[in-house]
């Protein structure tokens, strides 16, 4: 339709014009169902994607600003526009409503779509789960809300994790027999993970391969769950049938110091968790353990009692809203509330647990975003099964300040460079019952603790780390070179197996 470059930002303009009208022809239509919805899902999407890529070309032709708040995925604020074409701001604000309003005829659709597919899964199956089926990711178990923190805390006993076992040096060669060894020895291993929270196994060959790699979780009776990402992201995969998925691999994020953190999406967490090597990094990349009983006793008690009975909130992404500021004020106000209800309906066609949509200024470059927030959580939860406390969640990962002290240290983290969902996840803790963001001096204090508390674990092909998803939190160092570690997660063990 335009055969060069020169001519977007004549025919640009008559461009946008039709992919809006296009859009709200698709608002209009999608009340309807069956194939006609699927129609108006696929001229809706067209509209908001040709729209946003026709704001794009004519922002780097005729310099407008509109485009470069909404796509800036850096830390830095976007250049001013030295200068912009006669009637490139208005073009630019008809694109930006085209989207906006095809993102919303999507998201009416597709909120349709999800709705009748929910029904249809709330019908009995006729068929039994097959052997490469993974169980839904369970909901977080919190426990009662009545820890004792100075009482619980002078009771805790001081215990060593992680636990390090060795292959026994006779089973070389012999995978039968190393399939064996996690089979019998099932009670002591329940056991020693209910005590330690973490055990690194070292030296066995038959999870130097995924198909082998599979079996331990098999051998040991863990039931393999999703991955809790799956409803947000999706996360790379080394075979997702059987639910091993890739550890945070991406060369894009090796300067990226992944905090100590709880594997927990929404409202939903794994019991326990299997992590390998496949291959370490020519540098760096250990696997960092850190006992969350330990860091309970450590972290100061006035603290620990302020945080538990105030609660804390995540924020979990940044959708950039800069654009709407490059827009003649008479459309701000307009556009605004269709941009909160076009994320707002995508994020409910996108995930299963609630959050909330709040307007910000990113503390990232001080554009406009919208930020989303999940719902309030305990930083301290007992055990499902033992009962004991534990610090709890994603605090040290999350937090923007202590991500950016980080950056000082390792470098950028590459957000610039990533792909996918990494590009809106900023992140940042907030205190849930007034939104004030967690004091700088208790997250230097929450940082001390944890590296105090965190063990590395330099692993080799084929070790395998399992933990207790509510007794440890995991990370990862920044690392150079090829790193392959993948992760299986399963539901909690059934400690009633465990040795007494």
């Amino acid at each position: 339709f335009c055969p060069s470059l020169l001519e977007w930002s004549v025919q640009g303009r008559l461009c946008s014009v039709f992919y809006f009208f296009a859009a709200m022809v698709a608002t209009t239509s999608s009340r309807l169902r069956g194939a006609t919805a699927g129609c108006t899902l696929a001229v809706a999407a067209a509209a908001a994607t040709a729209s946003a890529q026709l704001l794009f070309v004519e922002s780097l032709v005729v310099g407008s600003p509109s485009f470069r708040g909404a796509a800036s995925g850096a830390r830095t604020p976007a250049a001013p526009s030295v200068a912009s074409a006669p009637g490139a701001s208005s073009s630019a604000a008809v694109a930006s409503v085209g989207a906006i309003a095809g993102l919303a005829a999507a998201a009416a659709v597709g909120a349709s779509s999800r709705r009748q597919r929910r029904s249809a899964q709330a019908k009995p199956s006729l068929v039994a789960m097959g052997a490469g089926t993974l169980a839904d990711c369970p909901y977080t178990v919190y426990g009662q809300k009545d820890v004792d923190v100075a009482s619980e805390r002078e009771a805790m006993r001081d215990i060593g994790s992680p636990l390090e076992v060795q292959m026994p040096p006779e089973m070389a060669g012999d995978l039968d027999a190393q399939r064996a060894y996690f089979q019998n020895n099932l009670p002591k291993i329940y056991k020693d993970l209910k005590i330690h929270g973490a055990i690194v196994f070292r030296g066995f060959e038959i999870s130097k391969e995924s198909a082998g790699f599979t079996q331990v979780g098999e051998a040991l009776e863990l039931e393999r769950c999703e991955d809790p990402l799956h409803s947000v992201a999706a996360r790379d995969a080394v075979n997702k049938e059987m639910g091993v998925y890739e550890a945070v691999n991406k060369p894009s994020r090796r300067k990226f110091y992944v905090g100590m953190h709880n594997e927990m999406v929404g409202n939903r967490a794994p019991g326990a968790a299997i992590f390998v090597c496949f291959k370490a990094a020519e540098e760096g990349g250990e696997f960092l353990v850190a006992d969350g009983r330990k860091m309970f006793k450590e972290l100061s008690e006035d603290w620990l009692k302020t945080a538990y009975e105030r609660e804390v909130r995540y924020s979990t992404a940044e959708f950039p809203m800069g654009f709407i500021e490059g827009l003649p004020g008479f459309l701000q106000g307009a556009v605004e509330p269709l941009a909160f209800g076009a994320v707002q309906q995508a994020l409910k066609m996108k995930v299963d647990f609630d959050t909330e949509l709040v307007w910000e200024r990113s503390e990232y470059d001080g554009s406009k975003i919208l930020q989303v927030r999940a719902m309030p959580q305990v930083p301290i939860v007992r055990h499902p099964y033992t009962g004991e406390p534990a610090w709890w969640g994603s605090m040290h990962s999350h937090s923007e300040f202590l991500r950016s002290e980080r950056e000082k240290v390792y470098g950028d983290e590459g957000l610039t460079e990533t792909t996918g969902a990494s590009r809106i996840n900023k992140t940042d803790v907030y205190y849930a019952d007034t939104s004030q963001k967690v004091e700088n001096d208790r997250l230097k204090e929450l940082d001390e603790v944890t590296m105090r508390c965190a063990v590395p674990v330099k692993m080799k092909e084929g070790d395998m780390v399992l933990l207790d998803n509510y007794l440890v939190m995991h990370g990862r160092c920044p690392f150079e070179g090829t790193r392959k570690h993948a992760v299986t997660w399963f539901k909690s063990p059934d400690y009633t197996k465990a040795e007494a």
